[in-house]
């Protein structure tokens, strides 16, 4: 398919995101290309998370670059309205306004981005991945000395060029979400997964194959003190898994009623809940649970 014509894709009411970089001093190729790539990874999962029904393409143009000024258009459209040149599938959005999506997607960029403008600003359900495209979006104006971004939704109506929403940033502001961000991100690792010392482990299906260090095999636990259902068992080391394998094969009863009494670490999900243990020690079996404690767990 032949590439798509910045008039093509603009459509007719010409529906855009238009972003103005305005810096003192000569900007990094590295960070002219991170800006566009963190706000066109968020458009994205915009597009994903609000229309999954739809499926879009995007393409960024440089429009204008100037002394100490570069202004570039990101476009949508919709795969499969009508040709264009050379035969090129346009967008074609029927119902949908394509100005008032994208008027949203600047709106909720700008309110999550600017949170990280002031201390202790933080977007809670932001993931590892959404940071660094904030990170990306602010770092070309945060190494300027004092330098200014433009991010505007706008269509054109009878002719002219409508905004419909605004989101500026400076300098100043992009340092201090540098600041914020490169925290955030610090404190989701941190997150990411914690040690328990000596808590109960009953394995919950057979194993379709060996744990291996650092890999999710077929084994599968609950560790109730810590989490109801099961989940993945690993293990830390070679040593460790051994040491499993041996009070396994030592167990006279049935290994899916013992209790086994292992330090573990945690690995946590970017929202802090468990998805995996691994095992890092194994102090002890009980062969039996005499309390039968477990009983009635979801697998």
């Amino acid at each position: 398919m032949s590439k798509l014509s910045y008039k093509d894709t603009m459509g007719d009411d010409g529906a855009h995101i238009r972003l103005n970089i305005d810096t003192r001093e000569p900007i990094a190729l590295s960070d002219f290309v991170a800006n566009f790539v963190g706000i066109g990874n968020q458009f994205d999962k915009f597009v994903a998370r609000e229309l999954p029904e739809l499926k879009g393409d995007s393409e960024i143009y440089i429009k204008e670059v100037r002394s100490g000024s570069i202004e570039a258009d990101l476009v949508w459209w919709i795969a499969g309205g009508g040709v264009g040149a050379g035969g090129a599938a346009l967008w074609a959005i029927d119902a949908i306004d394509k100005a008032q999506i994208l008027t949203k997607f600047v709106d909720d960029l700008k309110s999550k981005i600017s949170r990280y403008f002031k201390p202790g600003g933080r977007v809670n359900d932001a993931t590892k991945s959404d940071l660094a495209d904030f990170l990306k979006t602010t770092q070309a104006i945060a190494n300027d000395s004092n330098g200014s971004a433009t991010l505007e939704a706008a269509a054109f109506e009878d002719g002219a060029r409508k905004v419909r929403a605004v989101f500026k940033f400076t300098t100043a502001e992009a340092r201090e979400a540098e600041q914020q961000i490169t925290e955030h991100r610090q404190e989701l690792e941190r997150k990411t997964d914690q040690n328990q010392e000596r808590v109960l482990l009953r394995f919950v299906r057979p194993s379709v194959e060996a744990g291996k260090p650092g890999k999710k095999g077929g084994e599968r636990g609950v560790i109730r003190s810590i989490h109801d259902r099961a989940h993945p068992i690993l293990y830390a080391s070679d040593l460790a898994e051994q040491r499993m394998l041996h009070e396994k094969i030592q167990l006279e009863g049935n290994v899916f009623r013992a209790l086994f009494d292992v330090s573990v670490n945690v690995e946590l999900s970017a929202r802090g809940r468990p998805i995996a243990y691994r095992v890092t020690d194994v102090h002890a079996v009980l062969d039996e649970d005499p309390d039968d404690m477990f009983s009635g767990l979801e697998p």
